[in-house]
């Protein structure tokens, strides 16, 4: 049963990285501009990598939908459904990265559609959450489910955002404008793992206490996968941690070279919060079944 949400845990993770990193990229756009920045040899090809992520999103969706007539009939019950919404928002956060790249070289018309843009994407993840808090699947169905998508989408974006200044514009990337504000974007990272990591013990609180189904899910983590909870949280620490890290203790060195922890930390932090999603759909236990 569980080979059928790999689609998910890839459509899931990969809009999140696409939503994620287009905002802490339209951050910095704006935080460089104000320093006077205007030269981003980085925007453009950044925004095509994330259209092609994003449509590789929805593509691994439709594997899951099926066919996409299905997401089509789908989309008939947008006013009732969040899997339609989610749909319809995956979709038009899509269609809004090609017009944010069509007019990237325009100062005013990207400073509106950037806005629209980030938007759309903030609804997609929201969408993404309430599908599985609005399901009969008490593991689910609890605010943690949005702290981890919206955590996730965080996490995921400072790193996204980093990959793509040092992959399109490496030789700026570690000047002093570019470096402050990756230090500042990777507390907001460490921010985001804190609010999880604070909620969590609520969340198995909630378990403990709640319908069988509920009870089973929390067996099924601490029996079956208590090392792999520990492992996914100290992945993601020890790699948010070395890159903060680096950034304040070798940021000076990097211009010339960066040294394969770096590349560590990345992986680090990516196989964190995957193997984070992956509990998350394993965790999935139907009332009807406890």
């Amino acid at each position: 049963m569980f080979s059928q949400e790999w689609p998910l845990i890839f459509f899931t993770l990969f809009g999140q990285l696409a939503v994620g990193t287009f905002i802490v990229l339209m951050a910095a756009r704006f935080v460089l501009k104000r320093k006077g920045i205007t030269d981003l040899r980085w925007l453009k090809p950044s925004l095509l990598a994330l259209t092609v992520l994003m449509a590789m999103a929805i593509v691994m969706s439709m594997f899951h939908l099926g066919s996409i007539s299905n997401a089509f009939y789908a989309l008939s019950n947008a006013g009732s459904s969040w899997l339609a919404r989610e749909i319809l928002l995956a979709g038009v956060f899509l269609a809004l990265l090609v017009a944010t790249y069509a007019v990237s070289h325009t100062q005013k018309s990207i400073d509106v559609i950037s806005w629209i843009t980030a938007v759309a994407g903030i609804g997609t993840v929201y969408a993404m959450a309430s599908v599985y808090v609005t399901t009969i699947i008490p593991a689910w169905m609890h605010v943690n489910t949005y702290v981890a998508y919206f955590g996730t989408t965080v996490i995921y974006g400072v790193v996204g955002a980093g990959l793509c200044f040092m992959v399109f514009d490496r030789k700026e990337f570690f000047t002093s404008p570019y470096v402050s504000f990756m230090k500042k974007a990777g507390f907001v990272a460490a921010g985001a793992i804190i609010v999880q990591l604070i909620v969590l013990p609520v969340y198995l609180t909630s378990l403990a206490g709640g319908a069988p189904a509920a009870q089973m899910s929390l067996n099924l983590l601490f029996e079956n996968h208590a090392w792999t909870m520990l492992l996914r949280w100290l992945l993601t620490i020890a790699g948010g941690g070395l890159l903060i890290y680096s950034f304040y203790r070798y940021a000076d060195r990097l211009t010339k070279h960066i040294p394969a922890f770096i590349y560590v930390a990345v992986a680090l932090v990516l196989i964190g919060e995957f193997t984070g999603r992956y509990l998350f759909y394993i965790s999935g236990i139907p009332m009807n079944i406890g």
